[in-house]
């Protein structure tokens, strides 16, 4: 049986990289649309009062913690875990795996900057990753749909989304069994953060963000 975790009201997957790519490959197989989602610490304060974003996250196959921090606050200490989660294994295994098997990624992303950067960050982990199309998506452009049938006519296998949250999680939720494809993955930041831990603005504010996820969680549990 897989193991839980629950931070901030929300339940997520604790799983190795290994465990996890074991999983997503089988979706790859699937008929149907699966979804994962990475979850960030900004993610989970900023939510934590949503009911609605909290059942969408339900819907999702796979909730992964994206940061050490997450697994922390849930008392995992596990080494193996933290690293791969710091070092985000998980993500860099997928990566060589589209590249690998070919599939072709539809790219999601608020702006044009976001693409930019998305498509950077895709190219530093593999150049050989096929990108068969790319959107920008916002919640009063009124182009969802629009967007919806354009991923259906590339054949694309995974939309891969850096949305921002919670638009990320209310749209595929609305729009999942409409989608053509084998996978939805949405990674919001994740994906270009591996490549911005380096820079000491972001250092500082990765340094802000986890003293206040330290005291929310501190004080959920105090409440408790």
């Amino acid at each position: 049986m897989e193991d839980k975790i629950e931070v901030l009201g929300t339940s997520m997957d604790c799983l190795t990289a290994k465990e996890t790519m074991l999983r997503t490959m089988q979706f790859m197989e699937n008929d149907s649309v699966d979804t994962i989602e990475i979850m960030t610490m900004d993610s989970l304060m900023n939510n934590r009062d949503d009911e609605i974003w909290r059942e969408q996250i339900k819907e999702f196959k796979l909730t992964l913690p994206g940061e050490p921090e997450i697994l922390k606050a849930a008392d995992v200490h596990d080494k193996i875990k933290l690293k791969e989660t710091e070092n985000r294994v998980f993500l860099k295994m997928f990566m060589k795996y589209l590249q690998k098997n070919q599939k072709r990624i539809y790219l999601l992303a608020d702006t044009e900057e976001e693409i930019i950067r998305a498509e950077n960050a895709i190219r530093r982990y593999n150049r050989g990753i096929r990108l068969s199309g790319h959107a920008c998506l916002h919640p009063d452009d009124n182009r969802e749909e629009e967007v919806v049938n354009d991923i259906n006519g590339t054949e694309t296998d995974c939309v891969l989304s850096v949305l921002s949250s919670p638009y990320q999680e209310s749209f595929i939720s609305r729009y999942r069994t409409l989608l053509n494809t084998k996978l939805w993955f949405g990674c919001g930041p994740m994906l270009s953060r591996s490549y911005d831990d380096r820079m000491l603005l972001h250092q500082i504010k990765h340094f802000f963000r986890k003293t206040m996820f330290r005291r929310q969680v501190e004080k959920q549990q105090k409440e408790k």
